[in-house]
C-alpha cells in the first residue's frame, strides 16, 4: 500500500483546492477513454466494410485459384487479429493485483458506491469520510484511470496495425483477382 503523502502538507483550503484539480485530472482521463472508444468503434466500421465486400465477392474468390485461397486466409487472420485486439479495447480494464487494493475509505469509485447498502448509507460513508481521505481516493482512481486509458490507447494501436495488415491483404486480393 502507498503511504498518504499530502496528510500534512496542504491546509483545507489547499486541499480543496487540489481536490479541484485532481477532479480535473480524472476528467481528463475519463474523456480519454471515451476517446479510445469512439476510435474504435470507426475502425470496426472500416473492417466492417472490408468483411462485407470480401464475403460478397466469395465465390468469385474462391473460383479465382490456389493464391487468391491463400490471401484469403491470410485476410481472415488479420481479420481475426483485429477484431481480437478492437473488442479488447472496448472492454479493457485496470489489471491491479488484490494486494493493490487500498484500506482507505472508497467513496468514489461507483463499483464501491453501489456496494452499499442504500443511498443513505453511501451518504452517511461520504459524509463521514474526511477530506484528505477523499482526496487520497480520487487520486487512486485517477490513477486507475489512467491504466485503463493506457491499455486502451495500446490494444487501439495493435488493433489499427491489424487493420492496416487487413487492408493491404484486401487490395492485395482484389489486384489478384483483376489480373
Amino acid at each position: 500500500m502507498v503511504a498518504t503523502v499530502a496528510r500534512e502538507r496542504f491546509t483545507t483550503a489547499e486541499l480543496a483546492l487540489r481536490l479541484e484539480q485532481a477532479w480535473r485530472i480524472f476528467n481528463l482521463n475519463q474523456d480519454l477513454i471515451r476517446a479510445a472508444d469512439q476510435k474504435i468503434y470507426v475502425l470496426f466500421v472500416m473492417s466492417t466494410l472490408l468483411v462485407t465486400y470480401v464475403s460478397t465477392n466469395l465465390e468469385k474468390i474462391m473460383r479465382q485459384g490456389a493464391l487468391q485461397r491463400g490471401i484469403l486466409i491470410l485476410f481472415l487472420m488479420a481479420v481475426a487479429a483485429f477484431f481480437f485486439f478492437a473488442l479488447s479495447t472496448v472492454v479493457s480494464r485496470s489489471r491491479k493485483p488484490p494486494s493493490a487494493v487500498s484500506t482507505l475509505p472508497r467513496v468514489v469509485f461507483f463499483g464501491d458506491i453501489a456496494e452499499r447498502e442504500s443511498g443513505p448509507a453511501y451518504a452517511e460513508a461520504f459524509c463521514s469520510t474526511d477530506l484528505q481521505a477523499i482526496f487520497d481516493d480520487i487520486c487512486h482512481q485517477i490513477y486507475d484511470v489512467a491504466s485503463i486509458a493506457r491499455a486502451k490507447y495500446r490494444l487501439y494501436r495493435q488493433a489499427w496495425m491489424a487493420l492496416l495488415l487487413e487492408v493491404a491483404l484486401f487490395l492485395l486480393l482484389e489486384f489478384s483477382i483483376a489480373l
